[in-house]
């Protein structure tokens, strides 16, 4: 869903501006920097600290966005870097969710992050088979990130709960659409 926004010509206007300025840098070790800022967020929603947590995850999350946006605008972009920046995400998924589970229920987390790493492989294989699945569903990894974000700050305990819901909804609807797209396929 937020992922349409990719296409505003607004957002890439900022998108190319956050390219040029921090263009200096290699797209490669700001998904690094990126990774390594995600540990300090999984740390502090381990402490309990979800307001302190939730401010260093939107801080990932904005390198998050101006990696691919120095890559774009300087013409950096590899197969490595998007390789690495999946999988940096699903790390940074992981310890997100680690230390929120660590600090009010791991179990529940366990099975959010069951859910969330099942969207991003239905993804793959879906797009790997022919189907583009971007898009499909109501939670992917941008309106997951948002969740965690603003129940840090409202009931963070709630806020799994609403998470919980929207990945497996989101889990069941691409399940159903790929399933549906190869059918058409053989």
């Amino acid at each position: 869903m937020l992922n349409n926004i990719r296409k505003n010509k607004s957002f890439v206007s900022i998108v190319n501006l956050i390219g040029q300025i921090f263009r200096f840098l290699p797209p490669n070790l700001i998904t690094t920097i990126s990774l390594i800022v995600v540990f300090f967020s999984g740390y502090y929603y381990y402490l309990g600290l979800t307001y302190i947590g939730a401010v260093i995850l939107a801080i990932s999350g904005f390198l998050d966005l101006v990696d691919g946006s120095v890559a774009k605008y300087t013409k950096r972009t590899t197969v490595l870097g998007g390789f690495l920046d999946s999988t940096f995400d699903r790390i940074g998924d992981g310890i997100i969710l680690l230390g929120i589970g660590l600090s009010y229920n791991l179990t529940l987390c366990f099975i959010i992050m069951i859910g969330a790493y099942l969207i991003s492989y239905m993804r793959a294989k879906g797009e790997a088979l022919g189907v583009k699945v971007m898009g499909i569903g109501i939670g992917e990894r941008a309106e997951r990130i948002l969740i965690i974000f603003v129940f840090s700050f409202i009931n963070l305990e709630i806020g799994l709960y609403v998470l919980l819901v929207v990945v497996y909804i989101t889990v069941f609807t691409r399940f159903y659409y790929i399933s549906k797209e190869l059918k058409t396929k053989t």
